[in-house]
């Protein structure tokens, strides 16, 4: 990368920490989207009627992690819902 490309990317990452502060998203929610972009329909409809349980159940069963990781990002998605 040449300087003018570390000057854009700058800004870019100064723009994307900005509509993270107005929007007052938790920038961490990045990585649990791009897995909830995954996920099946089941997942994002238990997730409008806040049906945790069931989230976290089909969390698990897509992505193959443990109860506390998928109840973690489960929750946390649920709250920027």
């Amino acid at each position: 990368m040449d300087a003018a490309d570390n000057t854009r990317l700058a800004r870019l990452e100064r723009q994307i920490a900005f509509l993270y502060r107005h929007f007052g998203l938790d920038p961490q929610l990045a990585d649990a989207f791009a897995a909830a972009g995954d996920m099946p329909p089941e997942f994002t409809e238990a997730l409008r009627k806040q049906n945790l349980i069931l989230a976290i159940k089909i969390y698990r069963q897509v992505t193959g992690v443990g109860l506390a990781e998928a109840k973690d990002a489960v929750e946390r998605l649920a709250r920027s819902v």
